[in-house]
């Protein structure tokens, strides 16, 4: 009998564990990309320049850990970017450094590849309005336009959302972008951002007002390195206002605008680091801002588009003051699949400009063009030209000039195989010109890519 009992407290307990784990939802979501692409002259600022083909792979997948509707964790993590042929594997001789990020592409594959992306907890303070998320999470200062071009990354961070009503909320953030304590370092280590954002949503009409702060310590400058050492002698404070909004106030026309402002500090780096490190020159006393407008019009058969942008640049040289828009980790002005940040893959793209800062443009297209059932079509064509006076030589990424100029045209097709299965074509031509660089050839991409979301 006492067997029997002690049994019988075991299955309890058993069946009580499963009871309390059963309470608790798993839910698991995310994409898996390939793609196939072909690039000729990507580079055309480079003198070695020619053509290349890769194939690649990633894996992003979402796992939330939901206690109820006010509790849950959540773990995301990241395989890849796996290129074939790459990053070693287990059969391919001294091909066998498959540990780290992006590895275990070559000949028996096995790479040690699993990133974290975002681990946090979401929650909802009882009996109240407010929301907190903390942990290593996705982090943007708005944008109802496009992408913002100051934050939009991964980051350690809380946030905290308070909803007055369904049309008034306020949002505070705090993200730790870097500390460098563990480097040795004892003061001036840190590098943290503040914001507060408004959220005013008059239907049809929504404004975003927001401003942020960043405070970066002299030996937490990650922006003011050569790769190697930080070359900032100096702390440095950057202060940011901004303002979204959008309105859908007419049937079928949508129209939208992101502004920023912003101002940094100088962050103390010496002539000689600034000239022999191109893209740290921009980490001095900077001020400037950026404006975005887009519109599109919903017709039965297609839908018209036109985005313009403008964003201030330098006018007076390396060695003083500057105009352009500070950064902090910009989000990708994501226009057009190759002179900008808008390719599927984001391997093929950006040969003008990342974000937009320093640079001015417009875009026409006329988008989901359909003449077969589920595959739609995208045809867009885009001027663009920087905006700063000096010399681009070397340094065009950060510093087109305003006789640097490009003019780009795409067409992309997605065709939804089936309800978690698409297939993206994207083909792009950009033809540039540089006043720095003599004989500069048109670029030209084809990508076809395949996305399984589940």
């Amino acid at each position: 009998m006492k067997r029997i009992i002690i049994l019988m407290l075991a299955c309890a307990m058993v069946f009580s564990a499963v009871a309390s784990s059963s309470a608790t939802e798993f839910k698991v979501s995310g994409t898996l990309d390939m793609a196939f692409e072909f690039l000729d002259n990507p580079d055309p600022i480079s003198a070695d320049n020619g053509d290349y083909f890769q194939a690649l792979q990633r894996l992003r997948t979402k796992i939330d850990i939901i206690a109820n509707e006010s509790l849950k964790g959540v773990y995301y993590l990241e395989v890849g970017s796996i290129y074939w042929g790459q990053g070693g594997g287990s059969s391919a001789g001294p091909l066998t450094g498959r540990t780290g990020p992006g590895s275990g592409g070559a000949l028996g594959t096995d790479g040690v590849n699993v990133e974290t992306k975002r681990m946090y907890i979401d929650y909802q303070m009882p009996n109240t309005a407010l929301s907190i998320r903390m942990g290593l999470q996705g982090l943007a200062l708005p944008s109802l336009a496009n992408n913002n071009p100051v934050l939009d990354d991964d980051v350690a961070a809380v946030v905290a959302n308070y909803a007055f009503t369904d049309q008034y909320n306020v949002v505070a953030a705090w993200a730790r972008a870097a500390d460098t304590r563990n480097l040795g370092n004892t003061s001036n280590d840190k590098y943290d951002v503040f914001a507060l954002i408004a959220g005013l949503n008059f239907e049809p009409v929504t404004i975003v007002p927001y401003a942020a702060y960043a405070t970066i310590g002299r030996n937490a400058d990650i922006h003011s390195t050569d790769g190697t050492n930080l070359l900032g002698t100096k702390d440095r404070d950057v202060w940011y206002v901004g303002l979204s909004a959008k309105s859908n106030y007419w049937e079928n026309l949508n129209l939208a605008m992101d502004f920023m402002w912003g101002r940094s500090d100088d962050a103390g780096i010496s002539a000689a680091n600034a000239a022999a490190n191109p893209e740290v020159a921009s980490i001095r006393e900077q001020s400037g801002f950026y404006v975005l407008l887009h519109g599109d019009y919903k017709m039965e058969s297609f839908t018209p588009t036109l985005d313009l942008w403008y964003s201030s640049g330098d006018e007076d040289g390396l060695n003083s003051d500057g105009n352009l828009l500070p950064e902090i980790s910009a989000g990708g002005l994501a226009l057009t699949n190759l002179g900008t940040d808008g390719g599927f893959y984001d391997t093929t793209d950006n040969a003008f400009t990342t974000s937009g800062i320093g640079t001015m443009g417009v875009v026409l297209g006329i988008t989901e063009v359909s003449f077969i059932e589920n595959v739609t079509h995208d045809f867009k064509v885009a001027w663009m030209q920087g905006t700063s006076d000096y010399s681009s030589t070397g340094a065009v990424d950060q510093f087109p000039t305003d006789e640097d100029r490009a003019w780009e045209f795409n067409i992309d097709t997605n065709w939804q195989m089936y309800e978690n299965l698409a297939a993206i074509l994207e083909l792009g031509y950009l033809n540039p010109d540089y006043e720095s660089v003599s004989d500069e050839k048109a670029v030209w991409k084809a990508a076809l890519g395949f996305q399984y979301s589940y």
